[in-house]
């Protein structure tokens, strides 16, 4: 129960309905001299604390797995990476309930996960600054063939603006080969 209190930072008052059990932790059993201070009664109420405080624990854990795996779930995303399935929220929530694996575990497997990840996105960066240009020169491409298809692209309105960006569009074009070696 004090562990489970320290790991959910129970407040003292809340800890204080418990003191008369707790002040004989370390005490042997000759040295509890005062009548009725650990009853069946007063055994229950503080196994109903040590259940109810189980139950946090579980649930916080299972925040702290979630939150983790939004995060990993983010970091693959931006790096193009496929998300591992046995690390599905409805999975790791079943686990977590069922006290089959422990919530410490999975969150270590999670970083460890993170991490892996992060070096795996400094590791692509460049590769996908490279595919974000080219797919950029690729919709520059088919807009300079639908503007060189334009019969009117010399007389309307902003032409000089259009004329700009074909010849970026051009420039942007000839670098593809470039690109894509």
């Amino acid at each position: 129960m004090i562990e489970l209190w320290g790991l959910m930072d129970t407040p003292v008052l809340e800890q204080l309905l418990f003191d008369h059990i707790t002040c004989y932790i370390a005490v042997e059993e000759e040295e509890i001299t005062s009548p009725g201070s650990l009853t069946l009664d007063s055994l229950k109420k503080a196994e109903i604390e040590v259940d109810r405080l189980h139950l946090l624990q579980i649930s916080k854990m299972k925040e702290l797995v979630l939150r983790n795996r939004g995060e990993l779930e983010e970091v693959c995303r931006a790096a193009h990476l496929e998300l591992d399935p046995h690390i599905a929220e409805d999975r790791l929530v079943a686990l977590i309930e069922s006290g089959v694996v422990d919530a410490g575990e999975l969150l270590t497997n999670l970083e460890r996960e993170i991490n892996v990840a992060n070096r795996e996105v400094a590791i692509r960066k460049e590769i996908i600054l490279m595919m974000e240009k080219w797919m950029s020169a690729c919709e520059e491409e088919g807009w300079l063939e639908d503007y060189s298809k334009d019969d009117n692209r010399f007389s309307s309105k902003g032409a000089h603006l259009n004329l700009k960006r074909a010849e970026k569009a051009r420039a942007s074009i000839a670098k593809l080969p470039a690109l894509v070696d």
